[in-house]
């Protein structure tokens, strides 16, 4: 049974080499191995390019309501300063917080950082406050570690952003720096499809021509 097994999983392997689809697993790596040839300075110059494309689109301007996150990794886009903003702007900014048991997440309102703590599992969630409804949410902006261009995005193999954005009717939004998009990675049923990837440089809409429209900002 073991021998069947490996037999199936090389022929996988191989099958994504011959459609050029990289593994999820492999596509973490390179993201991350990548995200360590940058400086923090050149880092942060992108994310204030990155964040100048996504304050610009009509459905951030729209929304009332924002689902964010905030970083807890090197990998991910430093998203306090985007929080900052959007409170500014007097928007409502939702943020996850783990359900230890469910391994799902919940959603909490954002009531400032002073109520914000760093979880067993390295996510920054708030203390407190309880509210389940995603009725009400304008725009989900979802972590990635790395993104296809057709929308499919991978994390750090939870899966719990995948069950969130099952339940979630709004537009769909994944920044990530460019070094961090791959052309086809592997997906499985459970994955959910972004609309829309912000970068430094550009704005993907995945739901035009398989991802392969874009424009330079």
């Amino acid at each position: 049974m073991i021998s069947l097994r490996n037999n199936y999983q090389k022929l996988f392997r191989n099958l994504l080499k011959i459609e050029n689809i990289i593994p999820k697993s492999e596509a973490r790596k390179l993201a991350i191995q990548r995200r360590a040839e940058y400086s923090e300075s050149e880092i942060r110059k992108k994310t204030e390019l990155l964040l100048k494309n996504l304050t610009q689109t009509e459905d951030f301007i729209q929304a009332k309501t924002v689902y964010c996150y905030i970083a807890g990794r090197p990998e991910e886009i430093n998203s306090r300063g985007l929080i900052d903003l959007m409170i500014g702007w007097g928007k409502s900014v939702v943020l996850p917080k783990l359900n230890k048991n469910t391994k799902t997440f919940r959603r909490f309102n954002f009531t400032g950082w002073q109520d914000i703590i760093k979880n067993d599992e390295g996510f920054y969630e708030p203390k407190q406050g309880v509210n389940d409804d995603l009725s009400d949410i304008d725009l989900f902006l979802a972590p990635s570690v790395a993104v296809s261009k057709t929308g499919f995005r991978i994390g750090y193999g939870g899966g719990y952003y995948d069950k969130l954005l099952k339940l979630v009717h709004c537009p769909k939004f994944c920044p990530v720096f460019e070094f961090q998009i791959f052309n086809s990675i592997e997906t499985t049923e459970l994955d959910i499809r972004i609309d829309k990837i912000i970068t430094e440089r550009r704005i993907i809409n995945t739901r035009n021509n398989n991802g392969l429209l874009s424009f330079e900002k």
